[in-house]
């Protein structure tokens, strides 16, 4: 094998390994931690430069694993648009740094820069560097200051110092001689403590900007007289103290205050609120405080006291900070045409803006896409959605990104061959799709027939609640596949590690209704690690599983975090109707980023379970709660959540609805013999009799007696019908929220536990799927009559549940327990 044959060997080595490692490590990242678990990162960003034009500058980049190719963009001052540069690498090939060189002969090459590394089509953007012009302004002071103070005191010389990138280098002069003070503040002040009146003079200053190469001088003086009269002077600023100061946080900062007097006057510094700062310390400059952090903002008091007399100013502390995002979009997966929901969490003051990006590229604003704050949606997503999704946050003072995997499940086309399982993932290796013969029928290993089509809920995103409990919540597709009839909520158990033996699937008791798409599960165990999947059953009996979630932690925070999130304040509730409520609250921290909201609610005659929905957005301040029985007294409260922590309960409201409409009894008349008759099924269970004028008054009596039986049994039909359908109400062709009665449609506990053989394999199996090691691993189900109870025996179940009808256990244990009756 010649030379180049083995370079290219090495070359696709090295790149199938780097993503072989990518998708391993993100099979167990959890998205919702403080970073992303992608298993490549920028380990340099392109810097900040300035420079001034002419010279040529160099800007880099460098990950972690070596990518297959790099490109560059760049974005103009003033603008939006990031621009692509020509590919910079002269030699192609797997490499972790990639360097821009750029000639800057032109002020519009001034901007921003970021470099793309791309792992085949996903795309991952560094964060961007500024190119700014070296450049100094002139001197703006209009006229010559004079400072008139009594001996003693100290005084501030301030030079006026214009805008300058970078910040300039300060000469002072007295009378036109160069001077080196020996108390420098903020790299413009000279601060002469105890002046005498050999110190008074006439000064200056200058201003050289060594980038740029350039020296500007001050327009005018300032003139410097000390006195030694020692007549009382009441004190009086020598400075007017600056109001207000922006620092960097992390950084050094000096407030200034100058007072002088005669006698010496002494100054005292306080805070509004607090204390001073650890470490702050009083010079002759004023009061300097280091390593500034966001809780040393605030007013600051600096008075000067002379005898009985003082002078005083409040001076603010304002700290600015580069943007994070703290907590990065999840690993998700979305269906082709649905609905795609991400979400980050930032800091930073000023508060940044929020970019978002998909393989490296910007995702331009349009009627398919919206972003709100922290929060993209995209109505329609598409395949070429795949891949890695960045939330860049950005400031005045740089930005920052935090990114994760997108993942796209294709279109699933009615009657094709049946393969529905394959995702776009750009470069990630989707799952085999198989196929069986089952009873001389072509059946997918689901063990639907060809041109079933049942569609999967999308991938759960899992809420912490408590030490022990977690909220559950999905979305469906919109689709034209068979309907849903309720969900299952399923979980398993790895341990208090990451890596600790894997219990098997758990399945809620609990059937949730079609309409309803949050669920909380409760008694988890706390510092564990789980995963949870949504199972659909359908109108056919089928049911299909969601794709796991990604790996979530269960923090134990003994509720810490809890006591940090806003509880909202629920204002007002309004019965609009016999089954329907109207909640309104305000949120009295909008400061806090939270995702949303939580309400429960049940009826107060009753010590159950609550009956929770979910409504998304920090902004969100109202929901109509439906599903409610008339004439009924309902409690309600709210909760706020994120997806780390949820608040405390707000106050509780007690609503009741209205009274149910009645409609008035219908009149019935008697119809002639030659009359047609009513066949339609939608009577009121009338019946309309033909009584013949021959028939005697003891047959008369019978076939009334006969009238009054069939108007029973047609009553109690039509009750039965109207009860099962009862709370099924519908707003704008969507079902509102709110609880339904369990319809008793058992779910084993652990249907598919045999089949999943692997973490990585998304099992989506029949309900009839074919038994494995003597067991069956199908969700076996019977519909029983509404209202019936879950431990229903043999001899109790009710007519036409038929004797070939299966009862399953439901509860959570870990295996399937099947009883042929």
């Amino acid at each position: 094998m010649n030379s180049q044959c083995v370079k290219m060997v090495r070359i696709s080595v090295t790149l199938s390994s780097a993503l072989t490692l990518i998708f391993l490590v993100l099979d167990g990242s959890n998205a919702s931690g403080p970073r992303q678990e992608l298993g490549m990162q920028f380990t340099r960003h392109p810097q900040p430069l300035v420079t001034p034009l002419g010279d040529e500058v160099v800007f880099e980049c460098s990950l972690s694993l070596p990518a297959e190719k790099f490109t560059w963009r760049h974005r103009p001052l003033n603008s939006n648009r990031w621009l692509p540069l020509p590919n910079p690498n002269a030699n192609p090939g797997v490499r972790k740094t990639s360097k821009l060189v750029v000639n800057f002969d032109d002020p519009s090459k001034a901007g921003d820069y970021r470099c793309i590394a791309y792992y085949g089509t996903s795309g991952l953007a560094s964060d961007s560097g500024r190119l700014s012009l070296a450049k100094i302004d002139q001197f703006s002071d209009k006229s010559d200051v004079e400072i008139k103070v009594p001996s003693g005191n100290t005084v501030p010389i301030t030079c006026p110092v214009p805008f300058s990138s970078p910040d300039p280098t300060v000469l002072f002069f007295k009378d036109d001689i160069s001077i080196r003070p020996t108390n420098l503040a903020g790299g413009k002040t000279i601060v002469l403590e105890n002046a005498q009146p050999s110190d008074s003079g006439s000064y200056h200053c200058t201003a050289y900007n060594e980038f740029a190469g350039l020296t500007v001088r001050s327009n005018h003086k300032t003139k410097l007289t000390i006195h030694k009269d020692e007549r009382i002077v009441p004190p009086f600023f020598v400075k007017q103290p600056q109001t207000e100061y922006k620092v960097l946080r992390g950084r050094n900062v000096t407030l200034e205050c100058f007072g002088a007097a005669y006698p010496i006057p002494m100054v005292t510094w306080s805070r509004l609120v607090g204390n001073l700062p650890s470490g702050s310390q009083y010079t002759p400059a004023g009061l300097v405080l280091t390593n500034v952090q966001p809780q040393d903002r605030g007013e600051y008091h600096c008075m000067w006291t002379s005898g009985v007399h003082k002078i005083e100013s409040v001076i603010i502390l304002k700290v600015v900070e580069a943007p994070r995002v703290t907590r990065f979009p999840k690993a998700s997966t979305f269906s082709e045409g649905g609905e795609l929901e991400l979400s980050c969490m930032t800091s930073g003051q000023p508060e940044p803006t929020i970019d978002w990006l998909i393989n490296g590229e910007p995702l331009q604003r349009s009627p398919n896409i919206e972003s709100k704050g922290s929060t993209l949606f995209v109505s329609s997503v598409e395949k070429k959605h795949a891949g890695i999704v960045q939330c860049v946050a950005s400031n005045e003072y740089g930005s920052h990104s935090g990114y994760n995997l997108l993942r796209v499940n294709p279109k699933q086309h009615p009657g094709g061959s049946g393969d529905h399982s394959k995702q776009e993932g750009h470069g990630i290796p989707g799952g085999v799709h198989k196929h069986i013969r089952m009873g001389g029928k072509r059946k997918n290993k689901e063990g639907h027939r060809r041109g079933t089509v049942l569609f999967p809920p999308n991938q759960p995103n899992v809420t912490r609640l408590s030490d022990v409990s977690v909220m559950v919540r999905w979305s469906v597709p919109e689709n034209t596949g068979l309907p849903i009839q309720f969900f299952k909520v399923q979980y398993k158990e790895f341990g208090s590690k990451a890596s600790s033996k894997q219990s098997k699937w758990m399945t809620s008791n609990m059937e949730i209704p079609n309409h309803v798409r949050s669920f909380e599960v409760p008694e988890l165990q706390p510092n564990s690690f789980y995963r949870f999947r949504i199972a659909a059953v359908y109108s056919n009996h089928d049911n299909k599983l969601s794709p796991n979630s990604v790996k979530f932690h269960l923090t134990r925070m003994e509720g810490f975090e809890t006591n940090k999130m806003p509880i909202p304040l629920l204002t007002n509730t309004e019965a609009l109707g016999a089954d329907r409520v109207l909640l309104i609250w305000q949120n009295p921290d909008r400061s806090v980023d939270i995702d949303g909201f939580y309400i429960y609610h049940r009826a107060s005659t009753t010590a159950g379970d609550y009956i929770k929905t979910t409504v998304e957005g920090k902004n969100s301040t109202n929901i109509t709660i439906s599903h409610l029985q008339p004439d009924t007294t309902y409690e309600f409260k709210v909760q706020s959540f994120s997806v780390g922590a949820a608040s405390e309960f707000s106050k509780i409201i007690r609503e009741k609805t209205l009274k149910a409409v009645t409609e008035p009894p219908r009149v019935e008349t008697a119809v002639p013999d030659n009359a047609p008759k009513s066949t339609g099924s939608g009577q009121s269970g009338s019946l309309y009799a033909i009584i013949g004028g021959a028939l005697g008054g003891a047959t008369l009596l019978g076939v009334m007696g006969a009238i009054v039986v069939i108007y029973k049994r047609s009553s109690i039909k039509q009750n039965r019908d109207a009860s099962q359908n009862q709370g099924k109400h519908m707003t704008n062709g969507r079902v509102l929220n709110g609880g339904v009665t369990d319809s008793k449609i058992n779910i084993t506990s652990n249907p598919l536990a045999v089949l999943d053989t692997s973490e990585t394999t998304q099992a989506t199996n029949n309900m009839n799927s074919l038994p494995k090691s003597g067991q069956y691993a199908s969700m076996e189900m019977t519909s029983f009559v509404n209202g019936q109870n879950n431990n229903t025996s043999a001899n109790e179940l009710p007519a036409g549940s038929g004797p070939n009808a299966h009862a399953v256990r439901s509860d959570a244990s870990s295996g399937p327990i099947d009883h042929h009756l």
